[in-house]
């Protein structure tokens, strides 16, 4: 049994996974402080830990061959000598970095305001997200590399020396789907994990969605959904279109072109807050919105930035709100921006030749039927959902696969580890509408907000 752990920006997700693809058992922890972009607040380290801690404490205790972590990026948190933090962690949303001109490492500028504004005389190394815990389970210092051709966006030395970065702040690099160390001691005793048991470099939380949900092979998709959420093409080549996002994919020689939906999920969260429904069942949040028509009189929502560049929520707006207007409207609204934020992402990618014909969905909204389904309307492509919803698990699993010699390469493992479940087709007549809606609806954006 592979114990697979993903540090995500809200919450910490711990699955048992075995050795023929099937998750037997999930614990999903909150932290006690949750991130919220667009607000200030300071995050700290020990949460990973705690809810690490909660989350097998949720878990049937059985044998483990190997534990496997994925986290958030790029994400940044300075410590002294002996790996102790040094103060709140640089979350992947923080804008707080210093960028040279023509470099492509997302973590170096990130480093560099660590090293001008925080800790600097202190600081001796600089870990990622899941790097930190699992330095804490095995006294291993590392940073997970997918493969050479993903160096540059992670470090190399010739960033190093334009970032003016001495080379040893930065853990020496494993690859992705070898051991990065062992359960020590102290790790053994606080947890309860077996001593000497492996623990798998993964890396990236994305990269690990891109193996567990699948998206392996030249024209696949992932949508990939949490706090951000990204439409993941598998290609042969690189966009070249700046709204997009080229990186080398998990699996080489192909390349990730992905369109970043920066606030979607945020977006969700904020309206569940705005309208006191944080303690509501998900379902019966969706079933509510889904009463009201969608050919109903309805106010529009736009969530801020409108460019193809950046989907962000900031400065956003409802428009042609009316007295008989409630939640389930707004809410509405709400989740048919988002919707049209996914085509307007699929209608990028396919303007550079790469078509989509259908997406595996992975993340929480695998659970929402109504919004699944309204997502394919909107979008007009078939959608799948996965039997593993959160496909970083998935990732994991198919990453320990590798290091234990079940599997030759993470790909290979992936057809073992991501099964889809579920197909939401799209219904005729209503594309047929929302083709109607969305060109409305981007037309009143270039009104209302240009």
């Amino acid at each position: 049994m592979v114990l697979a752990a993903d540090l995500g920006t809200s919450s910490l997700k711990a699955g048992l996974l075995s050795e023929d693809g099937d998750l037997i058992a999930k614990a999903t922890v909150p932290y006690r402080v949750v991130p919220r972009i667009g607000k200030k607040f300071s995050f700290y380290a020990q949460e990973w830990e705690y809810a690490f801690g909660k989350a097998l404490k949720s878990l049937p205790s059985c044998p483990l061959s190997a534990l496997a972590l994925s986290g958030n990026g790029p994400t940044l948190l300075a410590c002294d000598a002996r790996g102790e933090p040094l103060g709140e962690v640089d979350l992947w949303f923080s804008q707080s970095s210093i960028r040279r001109k023509d470099q492509k490492s997302f973590y170096l500028p990130k480093a560099k305001w660590i090293m001008e504004n925080n800790v600097r005389e202190k600081t001796r190394i600089l870990f990622s997200c899941p790097e930190w815990l699992q330095f804490r389970l095995t006294g291993s210092k590392t940073m997970t590399l997918p493969h050479d051709s993903f160096r540059p966006y992670i470090w190399d030395d010739e960033q190093l020396e334009s970032y003016e970065l001495n080379r040893s702040l930065f853990p020496e690099m494993v690859r992705m789907g070898e051991i990065a160390g062992r359960i020590d001691g102290a790790a053994s005793v606080r947890y309860g994990l077996a001593p000497g048991l492996p623990v798998v470099a993964v890396g990236s939380d994305f990269m690990a969605s891109l193996l567990g949900s699948g998206a392996v092979e030249p024209g696949t998709v992932c949508d990939r959904a949490g706090t951000s959420e990204g439409i993941n093409y598998c290609a042969v080549r690189p966009s070249g279109d700046f709204r997009l996002r080229d990186l080398p994919h998990a699996v080489e020689p192909y390349w990730n072109v992905a369109a970043i939906l920066s606030s979607t999920g945020s977006v969700l969260d904020w309206y569940r807050h705005l309208t006191g429904q944080e303690q509501v069942n998900y379902g019966d949040m969706l079933d509510e919105i889904n009463c009201v028509p969608p050919a109903r009189p309805a106010p529009l929502f736009f969530p801020g930035t409108r460019d193809d560049t950046l989907w962000e929520f900031g400065n956003g707006s409802f428009h042609h709100l009316e007295p008989g207007h409630g939640r389930a409207e707004m809410g509405r609204a709400v989740l048919e921006a988002i919707g049209f934020a996914v085509r307007r992402g699929i209608e990028l990618l396919e303007g550079v030749g790469m078509e989509v014909k259908e997406m595996r969905i992975t993340g929480g909204q695998t659970r929402g039927k109504i919004w699944n389904q309204m997502k394919a309307d909107i979008s007009g492509k078939r959608l799948l959902t996965m039997k593993t919803e959160d496909a970083e698990l998935a990732g994991c699993a198919c990453c320990a696969s590798v290091a234990l010699g079940r599997s030759a390469t993470p790909k290979e493992a992936s057809s073992i580890y991501a099964k889809p479940q579920s197909v939401f087709e799209p219904v005729e007549e209503r594309v047929s509408f929302y083709n109607e809606v969305y060109e409305r609806y981007r037309e009143s954006a270039e009104v209302l907000l240009g």
